[in-house]
């Protein structure tokens, strides 16, 4: 019944598409994309060579998307399937988006139903606090103002037999209500609650040209009471860029109540195609090393929460029309750690 329902709304809204093209052509678009690469690591318990990609998409993952657009770009559905197992396990694809969606009333309203992949009422950098993305439900959005978005979600509960239905949400999904607004060329800012008793809120500065200012921040109003920070800063000067990522935790139920994690990074651009980067982490939990744009906890050990970890690493990339390959390295200074090299080859058609 549930599937059955997801689908009618889904046909709703492309049936809505094709009534407003009334014969006209519509805008129709594909997109693919693979990750894959490998790394020798050598920690101390002995050297391993292993499928990786040093960004957080697991080796050997595909992905493939196509969406549809009426010709007035008032209706339309997405879909998307995507596989994040390396090539050597499970060849399983998954449905992770899948909706359609619809503008009435001059564009103030906008409906969109099925898996979702909305970020109007989220906050701007790696958290994405009030994301649906990959969730089940239908989400409202209304612009009464230019600038303004005031948006709902509201789930369809989760199946009880996840693994053996597509259209079942990842991770679970609660109600959402949020805002946002912009202020052209000088900030953005987002605030929101959900049905976990949580509220987060954002804030992302434009004001200054090359400046990189975004703060992130969710509460948990349940037990613990626990909060999570997250400081993106950054400034480019020509073909140099420096900044850091800062996040801190605080949860009175955790092992460690406060942890914490800085990471000052600096990028160089040789030439439009070729970048060198270098990045240095320091955290207290291994939980912090999610900003790290060089994944290592994938195969290097953790350390100890609580403990003062330290890290740091160097790689290069070559961009040419789609196709990304990085190389570098990465050295941990967690006990038992040690370090890995790494080359991988992405692709974005």
């Amino acid at each position: 019944m549930k599937k059955a329902l997801v689908v009618l709304l889904v046909l709703a809204c492309v049936g809505a598409a094709a009534f407003a093209d009334d014969m006209a052509a519509p805008t129709a678009k594909w997109s693919a994309a693979t990750w894959y690469g490998w790394a020798y690591a050598m920690p101390n318990s002995g050297a391993i060579v292993e499928q990786y990609d040093y960004s957080w998409v697991s080796p050997g993952a595909f992905r493939l998307g196509f969406s549809y657009t009426s010709s007035d770009g008032n209706a339309g559905f997405n879909a998307r399937f995507t596989n994040t197992a390396p090539l050597n396990a499970s060849m399983a694809v998954n449905v992770d988006r899948l909706n359609g969606w619809a503008k009435m009333f001059g564009g103030m309203l906008t409906v969109r139903a099925g898996l979702l992949d909305d970020y109007t009422i989220a906050t701007a950098d790696w958290n994405n606090f009030g994301k649906t993305d990959n969730k089940l439900g239908m989400y409202f959005d209304v612009s009464p103002v230019a600038g303004l978005d005031v948006g709902a979600f509201l789930p369809f509960p989760a199946t009880s037999d996840a693994a053996a239905n597509i259209f079942a949400p990842a991770g679970g999904a609660y109600a959402v209500v949020g805002a946002s607004y912009a202020v052209p060329n000088l900030v953005t800012v987002v605030a929101g609650g959900d049905a976990s008793n949580a509220v987060y809120f954002g804030a992302n500065v434009k004001a200054v040209p090359n400046l990189t200012a975004i703060l992130e921040a969710k509460i948990s109003l349940a037990s613990g009471n626990a909060m999570t920070f997250e400081e993106n800063v950054g400034y480019a000067m020509g073909p140099l860029t420096v900044g850091a990522r800062i996040g801190e935790v605080n949860d009175s139920n955790a092992s460690t109540a406060f942890s914490w994690g800085i990471e000052p990074t600096v990028a160089y651009k040789v030439t439009d195609a070729i970048a060198l980067n270098l990045i240095i982490n320091a955290f207290n939990n291994p939980s912090q090393t999610w900003m790290s744009p060089i994944d290592a906890k994938a195969i290097l050990p953790q350390g100890n929460v609580g403990d003062t970890n330290f890290g740091g690493g160097a790689f290069v990339t070559l961009t040419q029309s789609g196709f990304v390959l990085t190389a570098g390295g990465y050295y941990s200074a967690v006990t038992n750690a040690g370090a890995l090299l790494f080359v991988n080859g992405d692709l974005s058609l």
